[in-house]
């Protein structure tokens, strides 16, 4: 008997997490959410080192007193783009020249660019797990996993999970998944 598709998956324990419940039936929409928020905050914290995202909020929102050419920084996030180490340093720099392009401007700009970056994650993670489930399971179940996924993005708190990779004092923390000790705890019948 296998313990289910997601078990194979080539992904970290917190995917892994999200993919089981959105397989499970049992699981809510909110669990999901909840599960795939952790498993991209987790990431996030991973890949973007603090020094990085620092590098970036400066050249955004630039110093105090801005020189006569420092009104667009997409040449400097250009030259930064081509030093990146992850695929994720790439995207949150490009998210950020979007940003820019779009009319943003300082600290408006830089929330821009992370909540692109954590919303590209949680696609690209969405992407991989039904792919997962389409390789292991029917195309019923794949689409099934695939729905209960798109239900639950609407749960995620994008603003939330882009302030914490910015590390913004006074972010919110993450409240942590719910842990069910008995019975009583379970899930609504």
């Amino acid at each position: 008997m296998s313990d289910g598709p997601y078990r194979s998956l080539p992904m970290s324990p917190r995917w892994k997490q999200a993919a089981k419940c959105a397989y499970h039936g049992t699981f809510s929409t909110g669990d999901i959410a909840d599960a795939l928020q952790q498993a991209v905050e987790r990431d996030c914290r991973a890949e973007l080192s603090s020094a990085f995202v620092s590098k970036v909020t400066a050249l955004i929102v630039g110093p105090d007193e801005p020189g006569l050419f420092r009104d667009l920084p997409i040449s400097d996030l250009n030259a930064l783009h081509r030093e990146c180490s992850s695929p994720m340093e790439a995207g949150m720099i490009r998210n950020a020249i979007d940003a820019l392009e779009d009319g943003f401007r300082g600290e408006e700009a830089v929330q821009k660019a992370a909540e692109g970056c954590v919303s590209d994650r949680i696609l690209a993670g969405a992407r991989q797990i039904e792919e997962h489930i389409y390789r292991e399971t029917s195309d019923r179940q794949a689409r099934s996993v695939r729905s209960r996924l798109e239900a639950s993005f609407g749960g995620i708190n994008m603003s939330a999970a882009a302030q914490r990779l910015l590390r913004v004092p006074g972010a919110q923390p993450h409240a942590p998944a719910a842990a069910f000790a008995g019975l009583d705890d379970g899930v609504p019948l």
